[in-house]
Order: C-alpha cells, then sequence, then structure tokens
C-alpha cells in the first residue's frame, strides 16, 4: 500500500509517497514525471489525511500503514534537516521503482557527495565499470542512456539527481527545473557562478 503526504520547502510543495520497504517517489509539484511510482506496484493507494499529516509533521497512523509512515517520518526528518542546510546523517529507507539499469545508476547518484558533481560521462563510466570482466574491456554505457535513467528518478533530492551536470560542468536537465537545480547546489556549496 502505498502512503503519501506533502512537505512545505523553499522551492515549493513537495509530495513523497512510501510503502512498507521504502520511499518510492519525492517530486516537486509541477515537475517532470510527477507521481510517476505511485501505483507501480500495488494499485490499491492511500492519499494523505488517512495516513500522515502534512502540516508540520507526521500523525498517528493506523497499523496498516506503520511501516510506510514511519518512511515519511525518516523522510520529513531528512528534508527538514537538508533544508537547514544541514548534511543529513542517514539515508530513510529507499524502494525505488524502475528498470535494473535505472536502479543502477539511481543508487549511484547516492555516491555523489554533498558539495560536488558529476557528469553523465562519470557516471557511464562509473556504472560500466562494475560490469566489466576481467580481461575484457569494459562495456561502454552510454552518458545519454544514463541521462535518461537520470530523468526518470522518483526520488528526487535524496537520490540527488541535480548533482549531475554537463560535460562542461554546465547546468542542465533537471525535472524538477533548472532554477531548482541551481538553488540546491548552492544550498550545497557545489555552485557559484
Amino acid at each position: 500500500m502505498v502512503v503519501t503526504t506533502t512537505f512545505a520547502s523553499p522551492l515549493g510543495e513537495i509530495l513523497l509517497a512510501a510503502d512498507g520497504r521504502g520511499l518510492t517517489g519525492l517530486w516537486f509539484e509541477g515537475q517532470e514525471h510527477f507521481g510517476s511510482t505511485l501505483l507501480k506496484e500495488d494499485p490499491e493507494h492511500v492519499e494523505g489525511a488517512d495516513a500522515v499529516s502534512g502540516a508540520g509533521g507526521m500523525s498517528s497512523v493506523s497499523p496498516a500503514n506503520g511501516a510506510a509512515s514511519s518512511v515519511l517520518e525518516r523522510s520529513w526528518a531528512w528534508l527538514n534537516a537538508y533544508f537547514a542546510g544541514q548534511e543529513p546523517r542517514f539515508t530513510p529507507p529507499l524502494h525505488l521503482i524502475g528498470t535494473a539499469f535505472q536502479r543502477e545508476v539511481w543508487y549511484e547518484l547516492l555516491s555523489i557527495p554533498r558539495g560536488e558533481v558529476a557528469t553523465y560521462g562519470e557516471i557511464a563510466q562509473r556504472v560500466a565499470a562494475r560490469h566489466r570482466v576481467p580481461g575484457n574491456e569494459t562495456p561502454v554505457v552510454s552518458p545519454r542512456a544514463v541521462g535518461a535513467a537520470v530523468a526518470r528518478n522518483p526520488v528526487s533530492i535524496i537520490v540527488p539527481c541535480h548533482r549531475v551536470v554537463a560535460a562542461d560542468g554546465s547546468l542542465n536537465g533537471y525535472a524538477g527545473g533548472l532554477d531548482r537545480k541551481e538553488w540546491l547546489l548552492r544550498l550545497e556549496g557545489a555552485y557559484e557562478e
């Protein structure tokens, strides 16, 4: 069962979605692919007020929604720390729904430290290196394919797709909008004009 709540961020309202396994979505209102994983695995979907409160914190929950609501509580704590300019010391449980390649790229994004960026090409090389067979040339992974996977990241901010930049270091390709990408990188100290 998927449970949702909203979070009021300095960049606009954010929708969070979780199931008993982990956070399945975090989207800025109006971003590309908004809500893309809400009904992917479980057609039974519960919206906000029954499970959690979007006004200043989490409320009590029914036992059926307990695990998902616990994930949302941890996600709220992560976002509160992040937007306060702190480095959250934990990652909420994640249940990333996508193809094997997409998930591999998304988990690679988690290795980009706060305050740093990586290019699509660098991410492609890291993914390809994990598939190298001793004695064989490293498989080729297209930066374009990585870009397509990054664009489909269902858990913005926590899975830091905003930390991926073009080969020349320019900002491009953020489903939440380039203005938000720039703001997030400035908050982290990774971008200055």
